[in-house]
């Protein structure tokens, strides 16, 4: 399933490294994960999360606030895959979450399908060597890679689901690595997510979101079904509430003032609502 990054023939596991048929090589660091994302494929030194967003995720999503979202995707998915049962039952999918981040909804997807007797290989991608360390510590069933969502080390036409929760999508690559009659689940904020904790960020607020059955990008995706997770949290903790504002991209762009306002919140009931895409190579 993996490629090198470098020349693009099959890599191979032998013991602590990867290594392709001209000998490229990537060592599988004392965490578990291993680098696949070369130099040239860096947008900045040190691309991705960092260590404070990374940790900030990491002890919001274990608090749980965010199940009823986890939840709702892998049953969706159960229930298209269904659509492959006679390949479930002669082999293990193949699965890769694009954007894995700490790992938390990589881990639960895969407990999922364990629990339903689905037998699996999921890989873990992202650009942040921060978040690949965090999840090779906290997660050892599933193998973790640094690498690019636009260079994607997989090889073609090799998996049967492709995870894209709140990352970067580009359409080529998951066609190119997806078999005929994969599944793309794309997982996006809706129109009212968190809208409670931007209006005590914000003086005016805007609802902007992101319609993947709308993107002219994924035209060469059949769209089967999009679906809607929405419901509320009271976060009774103010290092959650914190934890929560420091993991989104609000944190760059709210004033002072806005900051302030939230952080001096004892409790935080604020709407949970995202879109779920799934589509199909065809």
């Amino acid at each position: 399933m993996l490629i090198c990054p470098i020349c693009k023939n099959q890599l191979i596991k032998n013991e602590r490294v990867y290594v392709c048929a001209n000998t490229h090589s990537f060592d599988i660091s004392k965490y578990g994960h291993t680098n696949l994302l070369l130099s040239n494929q860096k947008n900045s030194k040190f691309p991705g999360d960092n260590k404070e967003m990374v940790m900030s995720r990491k002890k919001f999503l274990e608090k749980g606030y965010y199940n009823g979202i986890s939840n709702t995707v892998n049953e969706l998915l159960e229930e298209h895959l269904k659509f492959s049962e006679k390949e479930i039952q002669k082999k293990r999918l193949n699965i890769l979450d694009i954007g894995c981040g700490e790992g938390y909804y990589t881990n639960n997807l895969k407990k999922y399908f364990s629990s339903k007797n689905i037998e699996t290989d999921i890989i873990g991608i992202d650009i942040s060597k921060e978040a690949i360390i965090s999840a090779s510590k906290s997660y050892k069933e599933i193998e973790w890679f640094v690498g690019s969502a636009t260079n994607l080390p997989i090889e073609s036409s090799s998996l049967n689901l492709i995870l894209c929760m709140f990352s970067k999508i580009d359409s080529k690559e998951n066609f190119r690595t997806l078999k005929t009659n994969g599944k793309l689940a794309i997982v996006s904020t809706g129109e009212n997510h968190l809208v409670e904790m931007k209006e005590t960020l914000y003086e005016k607020v805007k609802k902007d979101f992101y319609l993947p059955k709308d993107d002219p990008a994924l035209s060469n995706f059949k769209h089967i079904q999009s679906m809607t997770c929405s419901y509320q949290v009271d976060i009774k903790e103010k290092e959650s509430i914190s934890n929560l504002f420091n993991m989104t991209p609000y944190r760059w762009r709210t004033p002072e003032d806005g900051i302030k306002r939230l952080y001096t919140l004892e409790t935080l009931f604020t709407t949970v609502e995202v879109t779920i895409d799934i589509f199909e190579k065809i």
